[in-house]
């Protein structure tokens, strides 16, 4: 017998094909980030226009002020002149709230998180020791201290923004004095002559993805609470306390001035509080797009498995499988994912997975009981493909777990597939 009708060879050829079929299933993934790009580009426009990723950094007092230096010139006579420079105070005691409100929005097939928030924040200011800090008090711009208040989208500011200073309602004016601090805001010029400089604000915000705080407040509590059941929380500070109910969640942050790398004054663009954050994403923790990239990630394991029940077939009932049916086959496996994706975009991932899957089985079974002459051996196969499908579907339910059942049900396989081969007998195939 020569060697290419040997079974080895076969056995050789089938695996090849195999991996040459592992090329298209990477292209499906390739589609997989294509769409998922495009679901980007449209939640990105649909943001747009709603409100982005919102965070909330203050309220803070900008101190203009007038500080000397000497000047020595040409004919080597010194004068003094003067440079404008910014002071920052953050707040004693910062305490807020905030009501998350998520809602969906939709473009064409394509669907978006974004919120409503109300928020009330109040507070009060310390004033520092000016000698302290190294400013003079008389070089000081009194009339245009301002308070401003951080916010990362404007867009989203819904209404008016209620603002009380020392029981007196502000006048919000757009923009930020400095971006020392921030980039974006609102900003009112206050008087700290007088007074406890208390203040409270309210606003309502229309964001999308992340709401998040900045914690300025020397002693800084502050409280959340949404309907929405899949909080993801970040930044740099853990809740203290977090209550997930059927119904959303409530969680409080708590943050002491020794918690954070600033201090409640300085000068100018020394330090960036905004890299200390908390808060919380509004999103999907696993979407369609996710789901089946996971699922395409088992492709190796559906071709290889398949082509082993039609190898052992041949071997055993002495069926005959050529080259361009296996390939056939494969392509047919191949096409499962394209189906799931597709599908997926439309009526979600798990109804998609069972049409998917279901009409893939039954191609491979109608197919195989042509090619293999009988009914029974078809059945094995569509019995084959059914527990990888069903294996694989519960694999990508799991978080936790999931490595662990998949390393158990591979070595459940494996085992399997060496009780069937136990029957062969390799020296009668030659």
């Amino acid at each position: 017998m020569k060697f290419t009708e040997k079974p080895m060879f076969k056995m050789l050829t089938v695996g090849v094909l195999a991996l040459l079929l592992l090329i298209p299933a990477g292209l499906i993934q390739n589609l997989v980030r294509e769409r998922e790009y495009t679901q980007d580009s449209a939640i990105q426009e649909m943001s747009s226009v709603w409100g982005g990723e919102q965070m909330l950094v203050g309220p803070y007092l900008t101190i203009p002020f007038d500080d000397a230096y000497t000047v020595t010139n040409s004919d080597g006579s010194e004068e003094i002149s003067y440079a404008r420079k910014y002071a920052y105070v953050l707040p004693e005691s910062l305490a807020g709230d905030v009501n998350v409100t998520p809602e969906t929005r939709k473009l064409g097939i394509y669907e978006a998180v974004v919120y409503k928030s109300v928020t009330g924040i109040s507070g009060a200011f310390v004033l520092p020791d000016w000698e302290q800090m190294g400013v003079d008090p008389d070089k000081i711009q009194w009339d245009k201290i301002t308070l401003n208040v951080g916010i990362s989208d404007l867009r989203g500011v819904e209404g008016n923004f209620d603002f009380n200073w020392n029981g007196t309602p502000l006048t919000m004016t757009s923009g930020l004095v400095t971006t020392d601090i921030y980039k974006s805001g609102v900003h009112a010029n206050v008087d700290i002559s007088e007074g406890e400089l208390v203040f409270e604000l309210n606003t309502t915000l229309r964001g999308s993805r992340r709401f998040s705080v900045v914690p300025l407040g020397k002693q800084t509590s502050f409280e959340m609470n949404s309907p929405w059941t899949e909080p993801n929380f970040e930044g740099s500070f853990a809740t203290s306390k977090y209550v997930p109910t059927d119904e959303g969640f409530s969680a409080l942050w708590e943050v002491s001035h020794l918690n954070r790398n600033y201090p409640q004054w300085w000068i100018g663009r020394q330090y960036n509080p905004t890299s200390d954050y908390f808060g919380t994403e509004f999103v999907r923790t696993v979407d369609t797009y996710s789901k089946t990239n996971r699922v395409a990630k088992y492709a190796i394991l559906i071709i290889a498995l398949t082509f082993m029940v039609f190898y052992f077939s041949e071997l055993i009932n002495g069926s005959s499988v050529n080259g361009l049916q296996y390939v056939l086959i494969g392509l047919a496996l191949v096409l499962f994912y394209t189906l799931l994706l597709s599908f997926s975009e439309h009526i979600g991932f798990n109804a998609a997975y069972f049409v998917a899957a279901l009409m893939t089985i039954t191609m491979e079974f109608l197919y195989s009981k042509s090619v293999l002459g009988s009914a029974k051996l078809a059945t094995y196969v569509a019995g084959v493909l059914t527990l990888l499908y069903g294996f694989i579907f519960v694999l990508i339910q799991l978080k936790d777990f999931a490595l662990l059942a998949g390393s158990l049900g591979l070595f459940v396989i494996l085992g399997i597939i060496m009780y069937i081969s136990r029957h062969i007998r390799w020296e009668q195939q030659s």
